[in-house]
């Protein structure tokens, strides 16, 4: 069985599965907002995030190319500045960027929004401003999340009847709506189980036992990190994250954070991109429908003058709008909407929607019509010019992209080469194991509350004792013990197979935090020393037990003078001592939490205290 893939949008399954990409803008700096249409194409220091309204956001993998953009100038005030939080508010399509001072809400709920809010979350900018009934979006009024109006996790029993009470609506269109799953997984789930998705729901057991399946499913999907599908049909294409078999039997498996940006990115920039209409194709057009729609008045005027009379007469007889429209549409079925207000009513002729007053008669809809259309064509020649060739810009991030990954984390290299990298965030702690952890790797972590995830890449290879300490002492450094002025901290160790984001059943893990199972590898008393200085050819910050071979570089352990002070202090060092150019600023950044002592370092033989043996 092989039905066309439909139009996809940005889901939170799809959302949670490429969690890491979005976790990967912390720390970067917005370069440039653009708008082409209703897609808004955010340009930042580390990638490109795009985002539509309806369709929702999507990281992009490279650079993209986009039509005649215009800056969004609302969001200037972001320019230049830092993500410091990405997060999902309200367990709801609604993405949120924190920036110092600001945060930039990307809404894909309903018919979506862009908002810009202040430091105490006041509106300054929306795409769309309105007032509805469960919320308002205002300038200067406090922002309130779109209302979430289903839960997943309740009791399946309460989500069926919640679906049942929506009436007649599809099987996939309640389920989703009760239960806020995806409709795709909900569509899947009643494939797989030989349900009719289309008609409603015929009882509560029929949609308890899909709603099963769809959770299921759901939860199978997340389990599968990488695991994607992609189901291609003629020209279509389109990526899932779960086995979609109501598509096609023969989806391939792919990875799902690599395939789906991809496939997500080319379909929006494909629709922008759609080559739009001239004013001269776009007048001609609506000149055709102008004539049709008279054309259709006049052969079917009878009728359309009884819909007209009937309009009218129960009007002046004081009936609800209600009433009227039960009226109107017992009568004349053909009736498809009544605007009471502006006295228009829509009526199907001949599978045609046509609009006509009923303040006229039907003649008089019809030669409307036509002057109409007659006005229309008397402009034709004005619009025949042919439109200059749209110009695209090229938009990819602001660094480049070509630095290594490890650029934006704290990083060393241990004795032996191997590359030691550490979280600056809760956000890079998280994206550091979930993204660049391999399983052979080495996770280190100090002993206390608010310390850096550690990784020791292996690369397949066996790390010597000294480099596992020298990997322990850099993540103790950057710990919360330096802020707290300790001398030492214990340090465990443990293959990265061990460390899981996945918690005990009932039991919640935050950003950042992750679960280690089985035997911790100890190293007890880990002095909290570290050398910053120029190595030859960068200004680094090392542990002392790497103990370089060359350069010139300071020894730090914390003591009484300031993280800026000390910074100063160094980089009048670097450029007294060493002849190297270097900004205080720079130096800040490599500093730990804290204040500091400060004295000349001098490299000098010891041993190194015995560790646990190595498994690899």
């Amino acid at each position: 069985m092989s039905i066309a893939a439909p139009r996809r949008s940005v889901s939170l399954l799809d959302v949670y599965k490429i969690w890491d990409l979005f976790v990967g803008l912390e720390g970067s700096r917005l370069a440039k907002a653009l708008l082409r249409g209703e897609l808004a194409v955010l340009q930042f220091s580390s990638g490109v995030l795009l985002f539509h309204p309806r369709r929702g956001p999507c990281p992009a993998l490279g650079e993209v190319e986009i039509t005649v953009p215009q800056r969004l100038k609302q969001l200037g005030d972001l320019e230049g500045r830092r993500v410091t939080a990405v997060s999902i508010l309200n367990d709801d399509r609604v993405l949120a960027l924190d920036f110092h001072g600001f945060t930039l809400v990307l809404e894909w709920v309903r018919e979506g929004n862009v908002i810009l809010l202040d430091g105490e979350g006041k509106i300054l900018y929306a795409y769309r401003q309105k007032s509805m009934r469960d919320r308002s979006v205002k300038l200067g009024e406090a922002y309130t999340p779109p209302p979430k109006l289903a839960d997943a996790s309740e009791h399946p029993l309460v989500v069926a009847e919640k679906a049942l009470a929506l009436g007649r609506r599809s099987l996939v269109t309640a389920l989703s709506q009760a239960s806020s799953l995806p409709p795709e997984v909900v569509y899947e789930a009643a494939f797989r189980l030989g349900v009719d998705p289309s008609s409603p729901p015929r009882s509560v057991g029929e949609a308890v036992h899909v709603l099963e399946k769809a959770r299921e499913i759901f939860v199978e999907a997340l389990e599968d990190k990488r695991g994607g599908y992609v189901v291609e049909s003629g020209s279509l294409r389109s990526v899932y994250p779960f086995n979609p078999l109501h598509l096609s039997d023969r989806a391939v498996r792919v990875d799902f954070p690599a395939e789906f940006p991809r496939y997500m990115v080319e379909s929006l920039l494909a629709e922008e991109h759609a080559p739009e209409p001239s004013p001269a194709e776009k007048a001609l057009e609506a000149l055709r429908s102008l004539e049709a729609a008279a054309r259709l008045i006049l052969d079917n005027a009878p009728r359309i003058q009884g819909v007209l009379e009937h309009y009218r007469v129960l009007r002046e007889q004081g009936l609800s709008w209600q009433s009227i429209e039960e009226a109107m549409r017992s009568a004349y079925p053909e009736v498809k909407s009544i605007d009471h207000e502006r006295w228009s009513i829509v009526v199907s002729i001949g599978g045609v929607d046509v609009g006509v007053d009923a303040r006229r008669s039907a003649y008089a809809n019809a030669e409307s019509l036509f002057e109409k259309a007659k006005s229309l064509k008397a402009k034709m020649p004005q619009l025949a010019a042919k439109p200059e060739e749209p110009v695209r810009v090229r938009v990819s991030p602001k660094g480049g992209g070509r630095e290594p990954w490890y650029r934006d984390f704290r990083f060393f290299y241990t004795t032996n080469g191997f590359l030691v990298v550490a979280g600056k965030s809760a956000g890079q702690n998280e994206l550091l194991v979930r993204r660049y952890m391999e399983d052979r790797d080495i996770f280190l972590h100090a002993d206390i509350h608010g310390a850096p995830a550690t990784v020791l890449k292996t690369d397949g290879r066996e790390v010597p004792e000294k480099d596992i300490y020298e990997a322990a002492q850099f993540a103790a450094c950057y710990s919360s013990a330096w802020r707290a002025g300790l001398a030492a901290i214990d340090v465990f160790w443990v293959p990265a197979s061990q460390v899981s984001k996945s918690p005990p059943s009932g039991e919640y893990l935050g950003k950042g935090a992750f679960m280690i199972y089985g035997k911790r590898n100890w190293i007890r008393g880990v002095p909290l020393e570290l050398l910053v200085g120029y190595d030859g050819s960068n200004v680094v910050a090392l542990p002392a037990s790497r103990s370089p071979q060359e350069g010139c570089f300071l020894k730090l352990t914390p003591g009484p003078l300031s993280k800026e002070l000390t910074s100063r202090k160094i980089a009048d060092f670097l450029v007294r001592e060493c002849r190297v150019k270097v900004k205080a600023a720079d130096v800040l950044k490599l500093l730990p939490s804290g204040t500091f002592h400060v004295e000349r370092w001098v490299r000098v033989g010891r041993a190194w205290p015995h560790l646990p043996p190595s498994p690899f």
